[in-house]
């Protein structure tokens, strides 16, 4: 290993840029060769992969770290106006990883998002935020759902008991 850390003397390396574009070449590479895509996106792909050696083995260190701040600032501008996005991305994944266990309701007064167990029948939720009540279902409790199955087994047995009060008649 010392040949390779010899070798690596004074040449630039690896940065954010050059880990960027080796992901999304390979990225490129693997979509194109399952999808079938064409030439063109290929050669980009391996354009990108020679970039990448190029900027490793440079020798002009100033160079590259500049193209490193330029890249490193644009990549800023895009995290920080995609904040909101990432957001609601992460919170209907949230959502949708809860939706067997958990509702979700918005405050009617400062429309936080409030995250209520399920099946617990009509509750009062208290909104972290602005600390307003509110009543909300959040489905049949097991108490309701009992209530709910021994009154249609009662009903089943009425109609049961009037059938064969009909076919004992007859």
């Amino acid at each position: 290993m010392n040949w390779l850390r010899n070798f690596m003397i004074g040449r630039y390396g690896t940065d954010s840029l050059s880990l960027f574009l080796l992901v999304l070449s390979i990225i490129i590479t693997f979509v194109t060769s399952i999808f079938g895509g064409n030439l063109i996106t290929l050669l980009i792909s391996y354009a990108m992969w020679g970039w990448v050696i190029f900027r490793t083995l440079s020798r002009n260190i100033a160079a590259r770290s500049k193209e490193n701040e330029v890249f490193l600032t644009g990549w800023r501008w895009v995290m920080d106006h995609t904040v909101g996005f990432r957001g609601w991305v992460k919170t209907e994944g949230n959502r949708f990883r809860d939706r067997k266990t958990h509702k979700y309701f918005r405050c009617p007064t400062c429309h936080q998002m409030v995250r209520v167990p399920k099946n617990k029948g009509k509750v009062r939720i208290i909104c972290p935020k602005c600390k307003n009540e509110f009543i909300r279902s959040t489905g049949k409790s097991a108490a309701q759902k009992a209530k709910e199955e021994q009154q249609r087994a009662e009903k089943a047995a009425q109609k049961a008991a009037k059938k064969a009060e009909k076919t004992g008649k007859h």
